[in-house]
C-alpha cells in the first residue's frame, strides 16, 4: 500500500516526529478507516496521537484533530466509553483553544452527541445535538451540508427516544434539504432517508417504511454497489418491511441476499445475525418450519452474543428476533419450545 510505504519512508527519512510522518500516520489511519480496517485505523491514530501530545501539546489543533480522529475510530467499533472518554477531552480543550462556536469544537460535539445516541442517553445527545444545530445555524449560510448533518443528527436523537412526530418534522425537513444540496445517491442523504425508513416500521407503518426502505437500497445500489455493508443494511431493512407485512417471498429474496454477504464479508457483525433472522423468520412464514429454525436459533443468539456492541435504538431487534421464535414454535406445534423463548 503506498500510503503505508510513504509512512515507513518518511519514518526512516525524516524520523517519527516529523509532520511529514504525522502527516502520512493521519493519511493512512483515514484510509483505514474508509476501509473500515478499524483495528489498523485504531493503532495508526493511537501512534499518531501519543506522537502530537508529545511533540505539539494537548492543546495544539493538531492534537485535537487526532483525538477527534480516534474517537470516531472507538465509535465505529462500540468502545463508547473510550469514545466519550476521548470526545469530551477533545470539547473541553477545544473549547478554550480555539473557541466554543470554531468549527473543531462544534464537530466534537456533534461526535459526543452521536456517542450519547449509541449509549441510549437521549437527553444529553438531545442537549448536545441542539447546541449544535444553534451554532452551524447561526455560523453557516441556510442550507449548508453540517446544517442538515445536525437536523439529521436530532432527529435520530427523536427517532430513538420515541418522538416520532418531532423526528418525522425534521427528518422530512433534512431528506428535502440534502436532495438540494448534495443530490439524491449522496451518502447523506441516503442514511437520512435509511433512518425514515426505520421510523415508519417503529410507528408500524410498514408501507411506508417499504417505500423508503427501497428508496435507500436502489440509491446505495447506484452509489456504493450491491457489495457495501450500506447497501445490505438497506436489504435487511427492505425485507424487514416486507416481512411486516406477511410479504414472505419479497423479504426471503433481499434478506437472503443480505445473509451471503453478512457470511462472506462480516461473519461476526452483530448485523449478520441480524439477516438470518429475518431469512429465517421469512422462511418460517411460508411455512418451511425446519428450515427457519437453525436460522432462527443462530440469528437470536448471535445477536444476544454481540448485544455490546449494538447501539442502544436497536435493541428492538433482539425482541423481534425472541417473537419470531415463538411463533416458529408455536406454528410449528412445539409449545413448550415457544414457552421457553417467552420466558426470556
Amino acid at each position: 500500500m503506498l500510503d503505508n510505504q510513504a509512512v515507513e519512508a518518511n519514518g526512516r527519512l525524516l524520523g517519527l516526529e516529523h509532520p511529514g510522518t504525522l502527516s502520512a500516520m493521519h493519511t493512512l489511519g483515514n484510509v483505514y478507516f474508509e476501509e473500515q480496517k478499524f483495528e489498523q485505523a485504531e493503532a495508526m491514530f493511537a501512534h499518531e496521537l501519543e506522537i502530537r501530545r508529545r511533540v505539539s501539546g494537548v492543546e495544539h489543533p493538531a492534537t485535537i484533530a487526532a483525538i477527534v480522529n480516534l474517537g470516531a475510530v472507538y465509535m465505529a467499533q462500540a468502545k463508547r466509553a473510550q469514545a466519550e472518554e476521548l470526545m469530551s477531552q477533545a470539547i473541553e480543550v477545544s473549547r478554550r483553544v480555539l473557541g466554543p462556536e470554531h468549527p473543531s469544537t462544534v464537530a466534537c460535539m456533534n461526535n459526543l452527541a452521536n456517542v450519547y445516541d449509541q449509549l441510549g442517553m437521549y437527553s444529553q445527545a438531545e442537549a448536545l445535538h441542539i447546541q449544535v444545530l444553534d451554532i452551524r445555524r447561526r455560523t453557516l449560510r441556510p442550507g449548508h451540508p453540517l446544517i442538515l448533518e445536525a437536523m439529521h443528527g436530532l432527529a435520530w436523537t427523536y427517532t430513538a427516544d420515541g418522538r416520532y412526530t418531532d423526528a418525522m418534522k425534521l427528518l422530512v425537513e433534512t431528506i428535502e434539504g440534502e436532495r438540494r444540496a448534495l443530490g439524491p445517491d449522496h451518502p447523506e442523504t441516503l442514511s437520512s432517508t435509511a433512518d425514515a425508513g426505520f421510523l415508519y416500521q417503529q410507528q408500524g407503518k410498514y408501507d411506508v417504511a417499504a417505500q423508503y426502505a427501497a428508496q435507500a437500497l436502489s440509491g446505495r445500489r447506484r452509489a456504493l454497489g450491491s457489495k457495501n455493508s450500506d447497501t445490505m443494511d438497506s436489504a435487511a431493512d427492505l425485507a424487514l418491511a416486507y416481512l411486516s407485512q406477511g410479504k414472505f417471498a419479497q423479504s426471503e429474496s433481499v434478506a437472503r441476499e443480505a445473509v451471503e454477504f453478512d457470511r462472506a464479508k462480516r461473519p461476526d457483525d452483530w448485523q449478520r445475525f441480524r439477516a438470518e433472522s429475518l431469512l429465517g423468520a421469512s422462511l418460517a412464514g411460508q411455512q418451511k418450519y425446519a428450515e427457519a429454525e437453525p436460522l432462527l436459533l443462530e440469528g437470536y443468539r448471535g445477536m444476544i452474543a454481540r448485544k455490546d456492541k449494538i447501539d442502544v435504538p436497536y435493541f428492538c431487534h433482539f425482541d423481534r428476533a425472541r417473537e419470531w421464535l415463538i411463533q416458529l414454535y408455536g406454528a410449528w406445534g412445539k409449545p413448550e419450545k415457544a414457552a421457553e423463548f417467552r420466558s426470556k
